[in-house]
């Protein structure tokens, strides 16, 4: 009987422990998210505006300073300047193309703001293309500098 006892005793110490140990790492998720400043999240904000608005490059481009370089692919050569990046969408948002995109995570530190997505590009008649992304943004002042995406193939 005494054995018995004692293994309950054990089950619920290390119940408890375990209830300690989730919280905590509760509680330290809580206080990285708690830690992301104002200014972190604003430029959150930027980026997942300017991803809203790929469908409709001319008000994408709204999002980006006057002279902000863009890798839309890493081994490409940047684009610089709204006007310019915005050819470079028309050049593959021809009519009856639409992209949409699912952020998975996002992660800011100061003017930079990193997320991993799906882009999935909609060509009407043709089976959709899907493309996972790791997305880094730099944002100053509200506008978005720097823009390269890395394919994760």
């Amino acid at each position: 009987m005494e054995d018995i006892i004692v293994s309950r005793r054990t089950m619920f110490v290390a119940g408890g422990l375990g209830v300690v140990a989730v919280a905590g790492l509760v509680g330290a998720g809580t206080a990285q998210a708690a830690e992301m400043g104002d200014k972190a999240k604003a430029n959150v904000k930027v980026v997942e505006d300017f991803i809203k608005a790929w469908n409709d490059p001319d008000k994408a481009v709204t999002y980006l300073a006057d002279d902000a370089s863009v890798r839309m692919e890493e081994d490409k050569p940047a684009v610089v300047g709204p006007g310019p990046v915005a050819a470079a969408f028309k050049g593959f948002m021809t009519p009856g193309v639409s992209i949409s995109v699912e952020i998975h995570s996002t992660m800011a530190e100061g003017p930079v703001v990193t997320n991993i997505r799906t882009d999935t590009l909609k060509t009407k008649g043709k089976p959709d293309q899907a493309f996972k992304v790791v997305g880094v943004f730099v944002v100053k002042g509200g506008k978005i500098k720097e823009w390269t995406d890395y394919l994760d193939a």
